[in-house]
C-alpha cells in the first residue's frame, strides 16, 4: 500500500483526515515520488490529488517521518516547492501540510509566501535553525522574491498544482497582469488598502494591452524551473491535462511517469461523482427565475456555489440574492485579501449557505461539504466545465451540477455536452449535433442584467436619472 513506511505519527494524521485508505492516484503518485521519479498525475476533480503530493513532499523534505530518511533541512534550505495559481488555492496547501505535519518536534516547517514574509525566507532566517522543509507560493510571489535574491538550489521537490493553469498563456495572447490596488470594491464599499497579496491574482488581458507589467504563467515558471537543481523531482497534477500541457511537461520532465486515473484526461476529468443536468431558460431574465423557482421546491441542496463569469455580474447577482434569506457571499479577485478569507471562512463553517464565485474558486479549492454547484453563466471551455462542477462530489460524496444556459449560450452548448456525455450522462442528440465553435469565437457572450425587474420598470428608472442629472446641469 502507498502508506507503508511511513512513522505512526504521520499515520494518524492521515487517519484524522477520515482518510480510510489510499485513493488510486495516491496509491500510484506517492511511492513513484518516494522512488524520485518525475510525474504527470491526471485524477478526476475531488480524488485526492493533494495528498498524492503532500505527503511525499513531507518525507522528502527530510523531517523523520520515513524510514528511508536520515537527513534534516538545515538553515537557509528549501526542500519541498509547491506552486498554485491562486492565492486561496495556496493557502489551502499551506493548512494541509500543516495539519498533516503535527507531531513532529516543533511541527512540520512549512511556510505560505507573502509579501510580508518574502524578505525572511530570502535570507533564510524564515525556517530558523532547521530551514524551511516546504515552502507553498503563487508563481508571481515566488518570481519577485527570486529576482530579490531568493536561492532554491536546495530543493529536492518541486510540484505544480493545477499544471495546466501554472502552464497556460503557451499562445501569447493572454497574459498575467499584476493588479493594481482599487480604491473600492464595485458593490461592497470595502476598502482593498490591507490587501498585501493581490498581485498574486491572475487578471487575463490581451496580449496588445502593452504593458510592461505583464508577465505570462508560462514565462514565470520558466524562471522558477530554471532556478531549482535539476536533479529536483519534478511533478504536474490536475484534472484536465491538455496536449499542450502533455508537449511542454516533455521540456521541463525527465522521462516521466504517467498517471491517468478513471476520467481524467485532455477533454474528461468530470467526477462520475456528479449528477450532472442542462436547464434551459431562455434569455437572460430566466436564470434568476429558475433560481428561485429551485428554492420553492426545496431542489437548490444547500451549500452551494455558484459561478457567474464576471466580477460585476458575481456583484449584482449577490445584490439580488442577498434578500432571499440564503446566507448568500461572494468572492472574486476583486475583492479585498481580507473580505476574500472572510467568505472562505464563513463557507466553511457553515454560516454562509451560497457562495457566489467567478473562477477564482473553481481550481482546487477544496469545500468538501459542497453538494450543489450551479453554473449561472455556461463556462467558455470543456477544462473550465470539469473544474468548476468539480467543487462538488469530493473525496467520494456524490454531488449535483446544474448549468443554466439561454439561446446565447448555443456556441458552446456541444463542448459543454460532449464533457457530459463522456461522464455517462444523458444527453439531447440536438445538443452534440450543433455546430462547432471556430477557434476564433472562445469569448464568453455579452449578456444582460442580473435583474428580475421589467424592462419598461428599468427603462422608466433610467429616464429618471437621466432626467435628474439634466436639471443639475
Amino acid at each position: 500500500a502507498a502508506f507503508q513506511g511511513i512513522a505512526k505519527t504521520l499515520q494518524r494524521n492521515v487517519e484524522a483526515g477520515k482518510w480510510k485508505e489510499p485513493t488510486p492516484i495516491q496509491m500510484q503518485a506517492i511511492p513513484t515520488l518516494l522512488e524520485r521519479r518525475d510525474l504527470i498525475g491526471a485524477a478526476p476533480t475531488g480524488s485526492g490529488k493533494s495528498g498524492a503530493f503532500i505527503l511525499p513532499a513531507i518525507l522528502l523534505s527530510g523531517a523523520p517521518y520515513h524510514n528511508n530518511s536520515n537527513d534534516s533541512t538545515k538553515k537557509g534550505e528549501i526542500r519541498t516547492l509547491l506552486l498554485a495559481p491562486s492565492r486561496e488555492l495556496a493557502a489551502q496547501l499551506h493548512r494541509e501540510v500543516e495539519r498533516l505535519g503535527l507531531g513532529r518536534a516543533g511541527g512540520i516547517s512549512s511556510l505560505l509566501l507573502t509579501k510580508s514574509n518574502a524578505a525572511h525566507v530570502i535570507t533564510g532566517t524564515a525556517g530558523g535553525k532547521s530551514g524551511l522543509d516546504v515552502l507553498i507560493s503563487t508563481p508571481l510571489r515566488l518570481v519577485d522574491a527570486i529576482e530579490k535574491g531568493l536561492r532554491l538550489d536546495s530543493i529536492r521537490l518541486v510540484v505544480l498544482d493545477e499544471a495546466d493553469r501554472l502552464l497556460d498563456a503557451v499562445d501569447g495572447k493572454m497574459i498575467f497582469k499584476r493588479r493594481n490596488n482599487k480604491n473600492k470594491e464595485q458593490g461592497t464599499g470595502e476598502s482593498s488598502n490591507d490587501d498585501e497579496d493581490d498581485d498574486d491574482d491572475p487578471e487575463f488581458v490581451n496580449h496588445s494591452s502593452g504593458s510592461d507589467q505583464t508577465l505570462s504563467f508560462l514565462s514565470q515558471m520558466d524562471r522558477i524551473l530554471s532556478s531549482i537543481p535539476s536533479t529536483a523531482v519534478r511533478a504536474l497534477f490536475s484534472a484536465t491535462v491538455t496536449p499542450t500541457v502533455k508537449s511542454l511537461a516533455e521540456n521541463i520532465l525527465r522521462n516521466p511517469v504517467d498517471l491517468k486515473i478513471a476520467s481524467a484526461g485532455s477533454f474528461g476529468g468530470a467526477n462520475t461523482d456528479i449528477e450532472q443536468e442542462l436547464m434551459f431558460v431562455g434569455r437572460e431574465e430566466g436564470k434568476l427565475l429558475a433560481l428561485r423557482q429551485l428554492k420553492q421546491r426545496g431542489t437548490l441542496k444547500l451549500p452551494a456555489i455558484i459561478f457567474v463569469q464576471s466580477q460585476e455580474r458575481a456583484n449584482a447577482l449577490f445584490s439580488e440574492l442577498l434578500y432571499e434569506k440564503m446566507h448568500v457571499d461572494v468572492i472574486h479577485s476583486g475583492r479585498s485579501r481580507t473580505a476574500r478569507d472572510s467568505a472562505v471562512a464563513k463557507f466553511r463553517r457553515g454560516e454562509t449557505w451560497v457562495l457566489i464565485c467567478t473562477d477564482l474558486v473553481a481550481r482546487g479549492v477544496d469545500f468538501r461539504a459542497v453538494n450543489m454547484v450551479i453554473n449561472y453563466d455556461l463556462p467558455t471551455s470543456g477544462v473550465s466545465y470539469v473544474h468548476r462542477i468539480g467543487r462538488t462530489g469530493r473525496a467520494g460524496r456524490k454531488g449535483k451540477a446544474i448549468t443554466l444556459f439561454t439561446e446565447a449560450d448555443f456556441d458552446n452548448l456541444r463542448m459543454i455536452a460532449n464533457v457530459m456525455k463522456q461522464s455517462g450522462c444523458e444527453v439531447e442528440d440536438w445538443m452534440l449535433q450543433l455546430k462547432k465553435r471556430s477557434n476564433s469565437n472562445k469569448s464568453a457572450p455579452r449578456r444582460g442584467h442580473i435583474d428580475t425587474t421589467p424592462r419598461y420598470d428599468r427603462r422608466k428608472v433610467h429616464q429618471k436619472k437621466e432626467r435628474r442629472a439634466e436639471k443639475k446641469k
